[in-house]
Formats: structure tokens, C-alpha cells, sequence
């Protein structure tokens, strides 16, 4: 076993034990190539799907006729007199208040309304309760269920109400303020009446709505017109009383009186001082005992008589007596003004107090009146506003009318659906996606083989070939197809095997060949007579077949000899080796039987006999095919694999699996063949060209002329 070839197989096994989506990777060519092998299950889908779908269309479906009316809002409703609307608008024209309104058209005030006008309750097509009992409901009724309760009039009522609710389609129109009402039923006069119906009562709602506005607005104005009118003679009472009991001054006289009082507060201020200073004087110098001291406090009082006896003292006009004398003098005059500027500050306090007073209550008193005519004046204005707008409203009433109009009213139509030929293009495209998808999962869960490159691919073997299937049905006609037809594509696929067989080796040609698969029916034996034929055929060469598979014992029924020796009675030496007559006239070849001895092959293949019967094969024969038991059903395969210098393993087209062909290959591995050649068998040309792979082969129907029909 070469490394390169252990590459390869550890290559394929771990590929195998890989997910399909992960083996292969999903190309557009592969899909279209996939699709393609499978187009007739994708035609045989859309051809059901358009079936079903006419009948449906012409057999089954109801016709439903459609129904479309057009209703548009006025942006600003026609005003006589300007800024009335703010009392009269019925609503806005933002988005807001659209999506408002299209929840007022399927409100159930509404809705309930149309259905009572329109006895839509009695209509089975609403009422399911008008409807024959179901199939089901009658099979439960039977087995004794209880029927399903009757619902009341007004239950009924409701449900009606929620179907059609749920059949119409409110839809404002962009930018502008106009909607459309849409519905579909079973009869196109039906579907007028309802829409233009909603239609209607909607518009009727809009203007009850705006009647009932205008009189509540009207009832609000009376009504504060007439408490503004109460107030406004209220106030001007008042206000003419408190004219003619108080004594109200002007502002400006008030004015003069502030500042006289604030002249008289500014004396006191001044009289305050003054007192201070006077009394400070006189206590400090009644206080003075020493000349020196008497006269600091005669200087410090500033006054001038008193600082001009301290001069007349300091020049020594004056003694000490007579200053003293003069002093107390002066001291008596000083205290006698100080008792008058109190005297005369209690007198200007008393009329600052008294003036504050009158200014305080003359002030509230101007306050008031200000108060009372600004009141006045505001409920005057306030009245007249009112009563203008009273006046306003009661000629707008009068001119009111809706903001909204039908613009375009539902006529009938015919049929929107079902659409037969719409109805079935789209069945069909679903079928054929359908049956695409059937192909797909049908690809994905495909676990074997079409092409040899499939093989290369999973297991990293060699491929030596690819052998149609032949349309023989019996044994004998494969063995007449051989002779007779030896231009045939099967004939020249077992030529091309074995051109690959012999240059498989470049030191010598293989001696023993084995032919196996991983389970029974994959065509070996089919192969190997092929094969030995064909080896056989060469000039110079000879070949024999081994049927080693004695559970089964296939070639019996292609001899038509009775005395052949068996491979029993060649390994046991039951028969002199120079005595054996081994060709088989039918097969036209040399051949070793199976025994019908009951012995364990394996045993038997393992046996040193056995050795020395293949080596005996071997100095006779230039080439030695062994039909081998499949690898999986038995262990015999796996013990003759040692003897064999080429191993044949045979794959059923699209038929083995991908397990079966990894654990087979991984079995002829562990006694010491990497390197088996594969051959894909049993190949259906006919249906390869269906699946989009002719032209793998140049015997697959791309060179037909140079080829016989098989």
C-alpha cells in the first residue's frame, strides 16, 4: 500500500461519513442539472396544480362582485362670517384626524345602523347562522353530542356586524381628503347598496353631529350672553355707587399729598438730629466740672455764643465766674429750645400720621374704582364679543351643510374573482415550485451513484468503467448477447474495463483478479463472465472463471453441463488435476464451479489447498476472474482480497448507497487493499440521457452508429 493511495482512501471515507449538501457543492449547473433530470416530476405537478386549480375556479369558487364608492371632505366648510368656523368645524385635516375618521366609518354605531337598514341580518351570506349545519356539526350530532346553541336576535346582530366590519376596506386616498369604501360579495347589487349605503349614513352622522354642535353652541351663547349682560349692569351699579358715597380724589391731588407728607417726614428726620445733638450738648456740658474740660465741650458744641465765651475767656476778657454765669445763661435758653423742638416734633408727627392716614384710604378708595372700571369695561367688551358671535351664529345656523359629499357612487361591475386563467397560471407556478421542491429532497436523500465521477469523487478510487445495464431478462440471452452481438455498447464497456484492468499495473498484468460488491444484486457475476469472455477473446491469452460465491451458485444456470468439476473437488483433490475438463461449451470458456458440499467458504478460501490450487490456476492461465461473495452478506470476499493481485468492486447504478460502498471499500482496507478499482454497473443509458448526462461516455449515445443496439 503506497502513501498516496492511503491519502486517497482516507480522503473518500471521511467524505463519505459527510452530509450529501456537504459532499456536493450546490453550483447553478448542478441545480438546472438537477431539475432537468427531474423536469417531468416538476411538469406532472404543475399539470395536477392546474387541474385543481380550474376546477376550483369554474366548479367550486363563488363569484365575488366588487363595489367602490368615493366620498370627499370639504379642508374649510363655506363661512359666511369670518372666524365663525372655530365654533362650527366638525374636524381636522392632518393625519391624525383622517385615521380618525376611517375608524368612524367602521365604528359600530355605524355599521349596526347599515345592517338594520339593509336587513343584512337575514342575508346568510353575513348570518352564518342562516347557513345548513356543517358536515362535522351533523357527524358530532349523530354520535349524540349536543347541537350547538341558537343565538338570540341581538348576538346575531353583533356577529353580522363583525363580518361586515371585517369584509369592508376604509382607505383614505393620499394626500387628499378623500376615502374610499370597498367590498366584496357573492351579488353585485349587494355590494352597491352596502357602500353607497355606509356612504350615506355616514354623511347623515356628519350632519346630525353638526346640527347637534351648532345647537349646543347656540344654547352656550344665550346663556353666557345673558350672564355677561347681568354682570356687565352689576359692575356700572357699583361703580356709579361707590362714585357718588365716597370721596374719591384725583390721582394728582393724591399725588401732592404723598409729597407733602414726605416733606413733613424729611423736617422730622432733620427735628430728630437736631434734638440729639441739642440734648447730647447740654448733658455733657452739665456734666463738665473743670474749666479746661467746660470749655472742650463749649468748642465741641458748635454753638456760637457758647464758643464765642470760651474765646473772650481765653483772652482773659472773661473770669472764671462770669464765664460760668453765662454759661448756666446760656444752658437755661439751650434746654427751653430743646423743650420747643420736641414740642414742635410731636406736632409735625401727629399731622404725618394723620395725612398717611387719609392718603392710605384715599388710595384703597381710588383702587377700588380703578378696579370696579377696569371690571366693567372687560365684561362690557366681553358681552359685546358674545353677543356678536350670538348674533353671527344664528345667521350661520341656518346656512349649515355637510362637508362631505359622494363624489364618485358605486355602480356594478362584473366579477373580480376568482380569475381562472390568473387562478391557474398561479397553480401551476406553485405545482412546478412544488415539484422543484420534490426533486430537491429527492436529490438531497439520494444515497448512490450515476456517474463514475460521483464514485471518484466520494471514495478517491480509481474508476475503470462503466457497464451498461443489459435489457435481457434471462441468463442464457446474456450469454447470446456476448456471441452474438460482440459490437454491442455492452460488449465494448467490458472491453474498455478490461484495457483499464490489464495496463492497471505498469510491472506486470494481473493474474488474479477479484470481483466483488458490497451487496447482492450490483451485477458481479454478469461482470465476471463478461470479463473472462472478453480475456478469453484476446489472442494468446487465456482465462478462467472461479465461481467462488458458493452460497448462490449463479453460474449453474448458465452451464448446461451435468459432470463439471467443482472447486470442491479441486481443492480437495477429489479428481486428478490432469484429468480436469473445465471448459464450459455454453460459456465458451474455461470455469470452476461452486460445490453444493456444505462447507464454510471462508474456511475453505483460507485453507493452504486453496493457495495451492490458485498457484496451480496461475501456471495455466494468464488471467484468473473470481466471482467473490458481496462483502457485506459474508466474510469470503475478504479472505479471498488476499490472494487477489486486482480487485474489481462493482457498484449498481444509482441502486448502492453510499454506506454500503464506503463500509465495503473500508472492509477490503483492513486486509490490505487501499487501491480497489471501482466500476459503476448496471447503467441505464436510457435514463442517464433523461437525466441530463449523456455524453459522459462515448458509448452512452453520443457515437450510436458504431455500435450495435443492445
Amino acid at each position: 500500500m503506497n502513501r498516496q493511495s492511503s491519502q486517497q482512501l482516507t480522503t473518500g471515507v471521511l467524505e463519505g461519513t459527510r452530509s450529501l449538501p456537504a459532499l456536493d457543492a450546490v453550483e447553478t449547473a448542478q441545480l438546472l442539472g438537477t431539475l432537468w433530470r427531474g423536469k417531468w416530476t416538476v411538469a406532472a405537478c404543475g399539470v395536477i396544480a392546474v387541474v385543481i386549480a380550474g376546477l376550483y375556479a369554474y366548479r367550486i369558487a363563488v363569484p365575488l362582485y366588487p363595489a367602490q364608492v368615493t366620498i370627499t371632505r370639504e379642508s374649510e366648510a363655506p363661512q359666511v362670517i369670518n372666524g365663525i368656523e372655530s365654533i362650527f368645524s366638525s374636524g381636522g385635516t392632518d393625519t391624525v384626524a383622517l385615521n380618525t375618521e376611517i375608524v368612524i366609518f367602521e365604528s359600530r354605531n355605524l355599521v349596526g345602523q347599515l345592517v338594520d337598514d339593509l336587513r343584512l341580518v337575514a342575508d346568510p351570506e353575513f348570518n352564518e347562522e342562516l347557513h345548513d349545519p356543517r358536515l362535522s356539526e351533523t357527524i358530532l350530532t349523530s354520535l349524540g353530542f349536543p347541537p350547538k346553541a341558537a343565538l338570540s336576535e341581538d348576538e346575531q346582530r353583533e356577529r353580522v356586524i363583525d363580518t361586515l366590519t371585517a369584509r369592508l376596506n376604509v382607505a383614505n386616498i393620499q394626500q387628499s381628503l378623500a376615502f374610499t369604501i370597498f367590498i366584496e360579495t357573492t351579488e353585485p347589487q349587494k355590494s352597491v347598496d352596502i357602500v353607497n349605503g355606509l356612504a350615506e349614513v355616514y354623511i347623515e352622522n356628519q350632519v346630525r353631529k353638526q346640527l347637534e354642535a351648532a345647537t349646543r353652541t347656540m344654547e352656550f351663547l344665550s346663556q353666557r350672553t345673558s350672564e355677561l349682560k347681568a354682570r356687565v349692569e352689576s359692575l356700572e351699579l357699583d361703580l356709579a355707587n361707590l362714585t357718588t358715597n365716597s370721596s374719591v380724589v384725583t390721582e394728582d391731588e393724591l399725588m401732592a399729598q404723598t409729597l407733602q407728607l414726605r416733606d413733613i417726614r424729611g423736617r422730622l428726620i432733620d427735628l430728630d438730629r437736631r434734638i440729639a445733638f441739642d440734648a447730647a450738648t447740654i448733658d455733657r456740658i452739665s456734666q463738665a466740672d473743670t474749666v479746661d474740660l467746660l470749655l472742650s465741650e463749649i468748642e465741641a458744641s458748635n454753638d456760637p455764643r457758647l464758643v464765642q465765651m470760651a474765646v473772650a475767656y481765653r483772652d482773659g476778657r472773661l473770669s472764671e465766674t462770669t464765664l460760668r454765669s453765662q454759661v448756666s445763661m446760656r444752658f437755661d435758653q439751650l434746654k427751653a429750645a430743646l423743650d420747643q423742638s420736641r414740642a414742635q416734633r410731636e406736632a409735625l408727627q401727629a399731622s404725618a400720621e394723620s395725612l398717611s392716614e387719609s392718603i392710605g384710604n384715599k388710595s384703597n378708595e381710588l383702587i377700588t374704582l380703578n378696579q370696579l372700571e377696569r371690571e366693567a369695561e372687560a365684561a362690557q367688551l366681553l358681552y359685546e364679543t358674545f353677543l356678536a358671535r350670538l348674533q353671527e351664529a344664528s345667521v350661520q345656523q341656518s346656512l349649515e351643510i355637510s362637508e362631505t359629499e359622494i363624489v364618485s357612487p358605486a355602480v356594478r361591475r362584473e366579477a373580480s374573482s376568482p380569475r381562472p386563467i390568473l387562478v391557474m397560471l398561479l397553480a401551476m407556478t406553485l405545482g412546478a415550485m412544488a415539484g422543484a421542491a420534490v426533486v430537491f429532497v429527492r436529490e438531497w436523500r439520494f444515497a448512490g451513484f450515476r456517474t463514475g465521477e460521483d464514485l471518484v469523487r466520494y471514495t478517491g478510487r480509481r474508476v475503470l468503467g462503466t457497464i451498461p445495464a443489459l435489457a435481457n431478462r434471462t441468463r442464457q440471452s446474456v450469454l447470446n448477447h456476448l456471441k452474438e452481438k460482440p459490437t454491442s455498447v455492452f460488449a465494448e464497456a467490458v472491453r474498455n474495463l478490461r484495457t483499464s484492468v490489464l495496463m492497471s499495473s505498469l510491472d506486470r498484468e494481473p493474474n488474479v483478479i477479484l470481483v466483488t460488491s458490497s451487496v447482492p444484486g450490483e451485477g458481479k457475476t454478469t461482470l465476471s463472465i463478461a470479463l473472462t469472455h472478453h480475456l478469453n477473446s484476446m489472442e494468446g491469452r487465456t482465462a478462467i472463471l472461479v465461481e467462488a460465491d458458493v452460497h448462490r451458485k449463479t453460474l449453474s444456470a448458465y452451464s448446461d453441463r451435468t459432470d463439471a468439476v467443482t472447486l470442491a473437488d479441486a481443492v480437495l483433490g477429489r479428481e486428478d488435476a490432469d484429468t480436469w475438463n473445465l471448459f464450459d461449451n455454453n460459456l465458451g470458456f474455461d470455469v470452476l464451479v461452486g460445490s453444493t458440499d456444505s462447507f464454510n467458504g471462508a474456511d475453505l478460501f483460507a485453507s493452504a489447498k486453496f493457495k495451492e490450487l490458485i498457484k496451480q490456476l496461475s501456471k495455466k492461465y494468464d488471467h484468473i476472474i473470481i466471482d467473490a461473495p458481496p462483502l457485506l452478506a459474508l466474510t469470503d470476499a475478504r479472505v479471498l482480497a488476499k490472494l487477489a493481485d486486482e480487485i474489481i468492486f462493482a457498484v449498481k447504478w444509482q441502486s448502492t448507497t453510499k454506506t454500503q460502498v464506503r463500509e465495503g471499500l473500508n472492509m477490503l482496507e483492513s486486509v490490505g487493499h487501499p487501491n480497489s478499482a471501482l466500476v459503476l454497473s448496471q447503467v441505464d443509458l436510457r435514463r442517464m440521457k433523461k437525466y441530463g448526462y449523456d455524453g459522459q461516455y462515448a458509448y452512452d449515445g453520443t457515437s450510436t452508429d458504431y455500435y450495435e443496439k443492445h
